[in-house]
């Protein structure tokens, strides 16, 4: 029986809605739920143990009114729908375990396809931690520069008669601008960051930024591993790969790459072949077309999604590696290069204004 993908009715353009549980929560309620179906108990006996454990208040909800549904005739895919509180794709793959009385392995299933997608962010958190607190390093010595030191220095070169450097007069020039419109500045700058965020969670931002992702490699190749990796757990599950990619669009936060899943579904409905869909997506990796093709004329599809996934995890994995390596050396010379000028540009007239006493 083919599994129909739940409606998304969430505001959102990624795969959780406004209000959603966490990557890590999320694996913790699959694990525990195959724990307890692995050791017998029905799923309405596991969600009422669950009920008296310790989670988030918006999880703790939700299981409540999960097992209520339940209690009250629905199944657990639409009991998990209903709650507009849990992932599309788990609710759409929770179905794979009702119709296949297998619900204990789709929980498990589950629990390890968001732990590796937690353990991904979280490498991807970690890379970014340096970059970042040296930007923001960087920022902050600009702006105490500008403000505090730079000021003091100009007020004791204006009272001599020796000619400052370019460098320093563009820096003194600047100082002063900071200074005297400093609040301007403040408030100009939170408006433009107040109206990006506004325009990002807009249809029009998210498409905007949606194009942008997938022009930037690193990105790109994340969104084709997170792509391949959703549908060798559905392929790999017993599910025709007709079905399993609109289930799979439902994983992808890009909103351009959702849309045209849903394409290609259409396509295969009308006949096409996976491989031939695929390499109409112009930003799909060639391995992924070439092994789907391959797979399709062997009847290897699974097996082959599931070689493409390990090898996307290792590739997407490495370059994040490389590009962190190459980032964090840039970054120190630059931050080298700036506390130099600003240090040349007192020291060379300090030294001026010492010759000249």
């Amino acid at each position: 029986m083919p599994i129909v993908p739940p409606k998304n009715t969430y505001k959102t353009h990624g795969i959780f809605p406004a209000k959603k549980i966490s990557l890590n929560e999320l694996v913790l309620f699959c694990r525990k739920v195959f724990f307890m179906l692995n050791a017998g108990l029905r799923i309405e006996e596991a969600l009422l143990t669950l009920q008296n454990q310790k989670f988030s208040t918006g999880l703790s909800s939700a299981i409540s009114q999960v097992y209520a549904s339940i209690l009250a005739g629905e199944s657990l895919q639409a009991s998990l729908q209903k709650t507009n509180f849990f992932p599309p794709f788990v609710a759409a793959y929770v179905a794979i375990g009702e119709e296949t009385a297998e619900l204990a392995q789709v929980f498990e299933k589950l629990a390890d396809y968001y732990e590796e997608r937690a353990k991904t962010r979280k490498e991807i958190v970690s890379a970014l931690v340096y970059p970042c607190t040296v930007m923001l390093m960087m920022l902050g010595v600009v702006v105490l520069a500008m403000v505090t030191v730079l000021p003091g220095y100009a007020r004791i070169f204006e009272t001599s008669d020796i000619t400052l450097p370019v460098i320093t007069e563009f820096l003194m020039r600047l100082s002063a601008f900071f200074v005297s419109n400093g609040l301007i500045i403040f408030i100009t700058a939170m408006a433009i960051i107040l109206l990006t965020l506004l325009f990002a969670r807009s249809k029009e931002g998210a498409n905007v930024l949606a194009a942008i992702s997938l022009k930037i490699p690193i990105l790109r190749k994340g969104i084709n591993y997170n792509f391949v990796q959703a549908l060798s757990l559905m392929l790999n599950s017993g599910i025709l790969v007709s079905d399993a990619v609109p289930l799979c669009a439902n994983v992808m936060g890009n909103i351009i790459v959702k849309k045209d899943l849903h394409s290609a579904h259409a396509q295969m409905v009308s006949g096409n072949d996976f491989s031939a869909a695929m390499k109409k997506m112009q930003y799909i990796d060639v391995i992924l077309t070439d092994l789907a093709h391959i797979g399709e004329k062997t009847g290897e599809l699974p097996t082959l999604m599931q070689k493409c996934s390990e090898y996307m995890a290792a590739d997407y994995k490495d370059n994040l590696k490389r590009l962190t390596k190459l980032v964090e050396p840039m970054l120190t010379i630059a931050m080298g290069v700036l506390l130099a000028l600003l240090m040349l540009a007192v020291v060379l007239p300090t030294f001026e204004l010492a010759t000249v006493m």
